[in-house]
């Protein structure tokens, strides 16, 4: 059986969990879900009151994802499957520019490099480095739903255990029955991919819905 973790969005601009170019990815933020979830495991993000308004029992489901690929730091920057995922502040399209593929290691021959600087990118600076650094790897998926400012309501027969407040690691579902349930729900109804704008995004610009 599956295992679920859920936590609540305090912010969803299109970084973390950043949805495009046919992956979803968790880069930054969340080190404790980074650095101690693995492949098969899977992650749901639900809305907040400081996100969008949505009190304690009534979060919404921002996104779903099946860890795929646990991968490094280095490995993730090196990698050509991720090159999309380095920002493109050059670039006139929002998600060109909100890719999460920041931390580019000091010595790109060393596949075990530890030390990173940061790219310049619009959500993330140096004050953030060690925290997002502290989660080790990057979580990647190939199988997610993201629904953004369209997150969806979920039957409360199948609700997974949601936190009242943030939660480092995430709150596991250990009724793996209620867990598989929901899982099968959201696949059921819905297509994978980008189903809607992050909560946090211009107006006008479609970039979310390129694949």
């Amino acid at each position: 059986m599956p295992r679920l973790f859920s936590y609540k969005l305090t912010h969803d601009t299109g970084f973390a969990p950043n949805p495009f170019w046919g992956t979803l990815t968790l880069a930054t933020c969340k080190p404790k879900i980074r650095l101690s979830k693995g492949k098969g495991d899977w992650i749901a993000g639900f809305t907040s009151q400081s996100l969008c308004g949505d009190p304690v029992g009534e979060e919404r489901l921002v996104y779903l994802m099946e860890v795929a690929d646990k991968i490094s730091f280095s490995d993730y920057f090196n990698s050509p499957t991720y090159s999309n995922k380095i920002p493109n502040l050059s670039k006139s399209n929002c998600a060109a520019k909100a890719g999460d593929n920041i931390y580019r290691p000091i010595d790109s021959d060393d596949p075990y490099c530890d030390k990173f600087e940061q790219l310049e990118n619009p959500y993330h600076g140096k004050s953030n480095m060690e925290r997002d650094l502290s989660g080790r790897f990057i979580l990647a998926s190939k199988r997610f739903f993201y629904f953004g400012r369209g997150a969806i309501s979920v039957p409360v027969n199948l609700r997974p255990d949601v936190p009242k407040g943030q939660s480092a690691h995430g709150s596991l579902t250990h009724d793996h029955t209620r867990a598989q349930k929901f899982i099968d729900y959201v696949i059921s109804k819905y297509s994978v991919g980008v189903h809607g704008a992050p909560h946090s995004w211009p107006q006008g610009d479609k970039s979310w819905k390129m694949k």
